[in-house]
């Protein structure tokens, strides 16, 4: 169903008015006063602002920027975005009611591109207003970006009293005039492929607007954008290994758009299920820390609550899952019959559990196995060795970071079966016969060891979704009848080794550098990434770690998060080593427990196919 398009502009006056109203200019003269500044350069200072910030949406412009727009992504990507249309449709009636304010997750220069077009091609109006960072306000890009709606902001500007106060009157303005928004809640775009920590600025700015403007009907929209292969990739690559990020301008801009020459596939645009800021969410699961403040507190549970349901709603593609399967391998080569018994495995698992999968997803055969190889392999991702009698496919080292990228963007749809599988494994290393409560209190300490690398759910929630993950992969496990290790080495992990490692490495590489240090506190936390990454570049080199990705500067900055919060950076008296210590140990048995997973996949995979073919060889 179509409806006619209304007008796509704002259907409001300009915000120039908001700067004339008593309770700005009485709260401008306040802010002037604490600035040094006089009321008239005040006033001056506060109309800048606002031509930064404000966005100028006109209908004339919408036509001419979204061909532009379907011009940029057509050069890499198919035309046509696939999108879940009926859940427009549902959004396009709740809007009539409701003040949407739609919040999406950031792979892509292009994601603000693909979803306004996502709304515009479905015929949504008015279109959302979207808040972009200032540094996107280059020549030629800038005045555009404004026709269309966005509203351009500083990265940071809490020690700027009149800034904050055009912001704070122009956002109540939006809200006062039922504008819709959007938004990215990562805040930038994620490098690594997992969901980043949302961030709570914009949330928290809008959100006190509906509450003075007090406008009740308000819903947030979960949206997933999601790319077949990412465009930017090898720029993700450089950045998470230490170089520099590049510095939009007008010349980046063009070469970017130019620089998209390699066919990637397909586009997806998904809206999950919206939610009221009004409704009970699950409490705050770790991935923000310990929020003190009960409003804070609250805003944290919604942007939490809405990544998970981002997540819950990403389609899983065909590279995600074989990435999963050869980075399991841990450097190992995998023939196409290997990769296809392992990933039929997880796509059996994808729709007998009803999980979110891209459209033409399908690897239930090994020739469907074998399409998706030759366009990993065509994109560079994976490497063929087919000089002897059967070929086998393989990442190559300098593609690892890139190969991690599409695995982690699928891992949270996984992570209670890897959670089992490590926590068993651990439950292995240190009781003969464990039971139920064993598990569940190795699961808890995995979850706290993990905090800031998941949406987790509700401790209880999680660990019920783990004991039947447990079961079902391994039947009887805590009848007091099975060793755990046999039961590995017969049924082989998946999930475990293949999603964990990486992280478990950069907080070992972590470990290793504090206990270096003793006593000594960590000052420079920027510096201090430098000094992790090179100590991992050593540790890789020694192969005490296995995994590339473990010394990406995300991964790492996420550690230094956990350190922090486990109070591992400054510390008193014996205190700081001791705490450094006893993380180090934890460390060690996360690891220890994934090597164990990674020896019964190498035996259930490798040695009992070695053996096989040497028996034969010999003969009875």
């Amino acid at each position: 169903m179509t409806h006619p398009p209304p007008d796509a502009g704002l259907p409001i006056a300009s915000a120039a008015s908001i700067l004339q109203t008593p309770g700005f200019t009485t709260e401008l003269h306040a802010a002037a006063t604490a600035t040094g500044k006089s009321p008239e350069q005040a006033q001056k200072y506060a109309r800048k602002c606002l031509r930064e910030i404000e966005a100028t949406p006109r209908e004339s412009w919408m036509k001419p920027v979204s061909k532009l727009a379907r011009f940029i992504y057509t050069r890499s990507y198919e035309a046509e975005l696939d999108i879940n249309a009926e859940a427009v449709e549902e959004l396009r009636e709740l809007s009539r009611d409701k003040l949407l304010l739609f919040l999406w997750s950031h792979k892509s220069h292009m994601d603000s591109f693909v979803f306004l077009l996502s709304l515009y091609d479905n015929n949504f109006r008015p279109l959302p207003l979207v808040f972009a960072g200032i540094n996107m306000n280059f020549l030629g890009f800038g005045a555009m970006a404004r026709r269309v709606g966005a509203i351009f902001l500083r990265r940071s500007f809490q020690e700027d009293p009149i800034y904050k106060l055009v912001f704070r009157h122009y956002i109540d303005f939006l809200i006062r005039n039922r504008v819709p928004l959007t938004w990215s809640i990562e805040g930038t775009r994620s490098r690594t492929g997992k969901l980043s920590p949302p961030k709570l600025g914009i949330l928290n700015w809008v959100l006190e607007a509906c509450e003075r403007e007090e406008m009740s009907d308000v819903l947030l929209v979960p949206v997933s954008i999601a790319f077949d292969r990412i465009a930017e990739i090898d720029d993700y690559v450089a950045i998470q290994q230490g170089k520099p990020k590049r510095k939009e301008s007008l010349r980046w801009f063009l070469d970017y758009i130019f620089g998209m020459r390699q066919p990637n596939g397909k586009v997806y645009v998904r809206y999950a299920r919206p939610l009221s800021p009004g409704d009970p969410v699950p409490q705050i699961r770790g991935m923000l820390g310990d929020e003190k403040d009960e409003d804070r507190n609250r805003v944290a549970n919604l942007a939490l609550e809405v990544c998970a349901r981002i997540e819950q709603v990403t389609p899983i593609k065909s590279a995600d899952v074989l990435t999963m399967v050869l980075l399991g391998a841990n450097r190992r080569a995998l023939t196409t019959a290997e990769i296809h018994r392992q990933a039929s495995e997880i796509a059996a698992l994808v729709v007998e559990r009803d999980l979110p999968a891209a459209s033409g997803f399908q690897l239930s055969h090994e020739e469907e196995v074998a399409a998706a190889i030759l366009a990993l392999k065509t994109s560079g991702l994976v490497e063929v060795y087919d000089k002897s009698d059967t070929p086998v496919h393989y990442i190559p080292a300098e593609k690892y970071l890139a190969a991690a990228y599409y695995r982690n963007t699928i891992t949270h749809f996984f992570l209670a079966a890897a959670l089992a599988e490590l926590g068993l494994a651990a439950c292995a290393l240190d009781i003969e016969l464990p039971d139920e409560d064993a598990l569940r209190a190795r699961v808890g300490e995995l979850r706290e060891l993990y905090r800031f690398e998941f949406f987790f759910k509700p401790p209880e929630q999680l660990l019920d979704e783990v004991s039947r993950e447990a079961q079902l992969r391994y039947p009887g496990w805590d009848s007091g009848n099975h060793s755990i290790q046999k039961l590995l080495r017969e049924l082989p992990p998946r999930f475990g080794h293949a999603i964990l490692r990486s992280i478990s490495e950069s907080y070992l590489v972590l470990a290793v550098t504090l206990l270096d240090m003793d006593t000594q506190p960590v000052v420079d936390r920027k510096k201090f990434i430098g000094r992790l990454q090179a100590q991992g570049e050593q540790m890789l080199l020694r192969r005490t770690i296995s995994c590339a990705a473990s010394v990406s500067r995300d991964l790492l900055g996420s550690a230094l998060r956990l350190a922090d919060h486990r109070q591992l950076l400054a510390g008193v008296g014996t205190e700081l080593p001791a705490r450094r210590e006893a993380f180090a140990d934890q460390v060690v048995r996360a690891l220890s427990a994934i090597n164990l997973l990674q020896r019964s996949y190498d035996e259930a995979w490798f040695s009992k196919l070695s053996a096989g073919k040497i028996s034969n060889l010999l003969g009875p």
